[in-house]
């Protein structure tokens, strides 16, 4: 199974499906300890907000009422609550009871028994899940510890060999935190320098007595009142908390500076930058938190010498992951853990210092490289040149082992789950493609296996793009002289349609921005801008598409960028679901919606049919001799990127201006 000179496999002890069952019993409540539990709190805010009673908050002498700050503090702290559960910080755990503590004893926090018993028996059921699931760790963990007992070396220790593992510190997540922390202060200064500007103006402005009308139903109150300096009588819309609202008739008192109208005593309210800049703070915190985390861990010896490790069995998953198993049992069983590989070393025979001798290299495989193995195959390394290709599958081979479960291979992971370290997982080839040898620093936390259903979905859709492909390339003509190369061709959306949907969208955009936008900074600023550039990128995805297949491979233009790939990067292409799938070796896949594409074709040109276009990627992909011989000029995005781009920008400059005026 395993080449003659590659290094032997690492002993260790054997994880047995025994000790599989004692690990599933120990670790408990593991699948209910994830960051679904985020949605909790955020279900309690909408019951607090449908329970409680409007409340007045604190009243000057004037009449106007502010929101009182514990009410605030309150919805902050639940909001709060829900995004350090879905960022699953180490210490969870305390994060129920100090929020339950803020809810019980902040003043005008929650009034009505319902929500504040209702505070109580949410978090104490966090608590619960949390701990339980916490101890069911430790327990685990414990379990592993005493069956890795003793130490095994590393693959390069055991060869004499220094460590391969390089980790760079966690510079971005500490920029990114310290800029949000930075940013998060500008709010706040904003409001304060604008509180102060306000009440200057108004100091020198003149008070008359306005004539109140009626309020909507949102409670803004249109009054009526003559300028100070005579003219013709004007109307003023108060957004103002009353302690009793004033009624048709009654007089309102009104500072009036030039265009600027107030009611006495309703000054400049704090509570939006406040939140905004509080929002801001503590996703800082937690990059900064994380980056710090990081960075002890980087700093303790990794990978060095010898570790705790176990005899597994993996298997690759449908999207890419390893699932572990035990090393007895039957091949298709039930997977204990999943692991995702973070940065990867490789076996090489001459890998070692100065390329004498063997050893371990980082893995800096480029998929843009010519020499990229091309679908499903294997290269011997120890030929000096490129590689001599000794074994190549047919895409209906592929896609009759996709069907399956995937053939395990023996492998040692170092450190085990739920440990302070990460992990290393060792192991040979499991795919076509693959490296003889890998060894991949993985994350420290254990992950459940995905759900049977999705994974069911999943695979079921890339067995048949990949049972498609192989109908495609066995209907390709025969190699051989009388084979005729792909022609250079290019499929594009009519320019007319690539520049339309975003301008459109953007117009409609801004006139439901006009007309249904809100006052405060999540109706009149923080939806329509999500939204809206939401809908302004997928219309412009939608119809933006321009594909070009030649001689130096396949280049795509999408909304706002071209990107180009190689044959070699590319496995599979075909139309399922109505939807253009190009799938790439790396596991991402290039989805086309195929309904315009269809609809062009059917009363346009054959040009546009997506069912052509995959034939022709696929093709090329799995066939070099049927490859295009010629280059087309790489004139791309043309003139959509920029209408795109503009119509994006416009759409915000005009949300941000309306909200501020």
């Amino acid at each position: 199974m395993f080449p003659s000179d590659a290094p032997p496999l690492p002993s260790a002890a054997p994880l047995t499906a025994a000790a599989a069952a004692n690990w599933r019993a120990a670790r408990t409540a593991w699948r209910l300890d994830s960051r679904w539990l985020a949605l909790a709190p955020l279900a309690f805010l909408i019951l607090a907000a449908a329970v409680e009673p409007e409340n007045a908050g604190r009243c000057n002498d004037q009449g106007i009422c502010r929101e009182p700050w514990g009410e605030t503090l309150a919805i902050w702290t639940v909001l709060a609550e829900a995004v350090l559960l879905a960022a699953r910080i180490r210490p969870r755990l305390l994060v129920p009871p100090v929020a339950l503590a803020l809810l019980w004893y902040v003043p005008d926090g929650l009034v009505t028994p319902t929500a504040r018993w209702s505070a109580v028996l949410l978090n104490l059921l966090l608590t619960a899940v949390l701990l339980r699931a916490e101890t069911g760790r430790r327990n685990a963990r414990r379990q592993l510890d005493e069956l890795m007992a003793p130490p095994v070396p590393f693959p390069w220790t055991a060869a004499g060999a220094p460590s391969p593992v390089r980790s760079n510190p966690p510079v971005v997540r500490r920029v990114l935190g310290g800029v949000l922390l930075l940013v998060a202060l500008v709010p706040p200064l904003y409001g304060l320098w604008a509180q102060a500007r306000q009440d200057a103006a108004f100091e020198q402005a003149a008070r008359v007595t306005a004539t109140a009308g009626t309020a909507d139903q949102d409670g803004v109150l249109t009054v009526r009142f003559q300028p100070p300096g005579g003219g013709p009588e004007r109307t003023a819309a108060l957004d103002v908390r009353w302690a009793r609202q004033p009624q048709p008739g009654e007089p309102v008192p009104l500072q009036v500076d030039g265009d600027s109208v107030r009611a006495v005593g309703d000054g400049y309210d704090l509570s939006d930058q406040l939140t905004l800049g509080g929002l801001l703070a503590l996703f800082g915190v937690l990059l900064l938190a994380s980056a710090a985390a990081a960075e002890a861990r980087r700093t303790r010896p990794a990978f060095e010498g010898s570790a705790p490790a176990l005899a597994v069995r993996v298997r690759t998953d449908v999207r890419g992951d390893l699932l572990v198993l035990p090393l007895d049992g039957p091949p298709d069983g039930p997977a204990l853990w999943r692991v995702v590989e973070r940065d990867r070393y490789l076996w090489s025979p001459d890998g070692g210092p100065d390329g004498e001798g063997p050893g371990w290299v980082p893995d800096e495989t480029d998929d843009d490289e010519e020499d990229c193995p091309g679908p499903a195959q294997l290269y011997d390394g120890r030929d000096e040149e490129q590689g001599e290709l000794y074994y190549r599958a047919t895409p209906a081979r592929a896609a009759e082992r996709m069907a399956g479960p995937g053939e395990p291979v023996p492998a040692v992971l170092y450190r085990g789950p739920d440990g302070p370290d990460r992990q290393l997982l060792v192991r040979p080839a499991l795919l076509d493609g693959d490296p003889q040898w890998g060894a991949a620093v993985v994350v420290p936390a254990a992950k459940a296996p995905r759900p049977h259903r999705k994974a069911t979905r999943l695979r079921r859709d890339e067995l048949a793009v990949a049972a498609l492909t192989a109908e495609t390339v066995a209907a390709a003509p025969a190699p051989g002289p009388e084979a005729r190369r792909l022609a250079a061709r290019r499929w594009e959306i009519p320019p007319a349609l690539r520049v339309l949907p975003a301008p459109a969208m953007a117009l409609l955009l801004a006139a439901a921005v006009v007309y249904l936008s809100g006052d405060d900074w999540w109706e009149g600023l923080v939806r329509p801008l999500w939204l809206g550039s939401s809908a302004i990128l997928g219309s412009a995805h939608a119809l933006s598409w321009q594909l070009v297949a030649d001689r130096d491979g396949l280049r795509v233009a999408t909304a706002l960028r071209t990107r180009s790939y190689r044959w070699q990067q590319i496995s599979a292409a075909a139309v399922h679901r109505h939807r253009l799938t190009i799938r790439l070796r790396g596991g991402d896949d290039l989805a086309i919606g195929g309904r315009a594409l269809s609809w062009l074709a059917r009363r346009l040109d054959e040009r546009y049919d997506p069912a052509e276009l995959a034939r022709a990627v696929a093709t090329a992909a799995h066939r070099p001799d049927l490859r295009p011989d010629r280059a087309l000029p790489d004139r791309l995005g043309s003139p959509q990127h920029l209408v795109n781009t503009l119509s994006l920008a416009g759409f915000v400059l005009f949300t941000v201006v309306h909200h501020m005026l």
